[in-house]
């Protein structure tokens, strides 16, 4: 605009024109902003979006499995170790050593086939009787006999005289016979006329079964005859006779 007679000049006036402008101008920012706003609002449940939101917010450390807290695949590892590891076998102590050294070997038994049984000569005294029942070993290795011998007598016919003879003292420690080697057993009776009860038939045969068996053998009697109700038998000895 010209200058009025030369003094200061004026400010123009905006004209309707630009203020027109400015406001749509203003009026268009507000409309974008509200459109970026808009964009940005989370996703509503069960879109894309909200399995990341659920995978951001999950804890980095697995949770506890149910029933246990430690990892299942770890247990056959341990398993697997123990089956591994071998027991260690017992070592045997000095006592177990000794023990089996000490033990005594198995004793091997005199039998009938190895054996021969004979009767020795009474020996009458004191108004006793003692008769030795001798076994002898036959065979070509030792043999064992331990305890008492079952003894019956016999008459002619073989009819059993009585009842078998009763153990007299202690059974006495195990006897070897070496090849060749005896032992004995004494049969034991009253003399005639000791006692008020009436004697026995006289005996024919001897009939005894070794210690340990149940085959019996039988030798001579010799005249052997049972009185005052007594009739007893010794364990085994060695030797022949008393």
């Amino acid at each position: 605009m010209a200058q009025r007679n030369g003094g200061a000049p004026t400010r123009r006036r905006p004209s309707a024109l630009s203020v027109s402008a400015l406001l749509v101008g203003a009026l268009a920012t507000v409309t974008a902003c509200g459109a970026d706003t808009k964009s940005g609002a989370p996703a509503p449940p069960g879109s894309a979006d909200a399995p990341s939101s659920a995978a951001a917010s999950a804890p980095r450390h697995p949770t506890t499995p149910p029933g246990g807290g430690r990892d299942d695949k770890a247990a056959p590892a341990s398993t697997d170790r123990a089956a591994t590891k071998a027991p260690k076998a017992a070592e045997p102590s000095v006592a177990t050593e000794a023990a089996s050294a000490a033990a005594p070997a198995a004793r091997r038994i005199c039998s009938k086939d190895q054996l021969k049984l004979s009767t020795g000569r009474a020996d009458i005294g004191a108004g006793n009787v003692y008769v030795p029942l001798a076994f002898t070993n036959t065979g070509d290795a030792s043999c064992t006999l331990t305890g008492f011998p079952g003894v019956s007598l016999l008459d002619g016919p073989g009819t059993a005289i009585g009842e078998p003879a009763k153990r007299r003292g202690p059974a006495g420690p195990t006897v070897v016979l070496k090849p060749g080697g005896s032992a004995y057993a004494s049969l034991h009776t009253l003399n005639k006329g000791v006692s008020d009860k009436p004697c026995w038939r006289t005996a024919s045969e001897i009939r005894v079964y070794p210690p340990d068996s149940y085959r019996s053998m039988k030798t001579s009697a010799r005249s052997f005859q049972v009185c005052g109700g007594v009739f007893e038998v010794t364990a085994v000895e060695p030797g022949s006779r008393p």
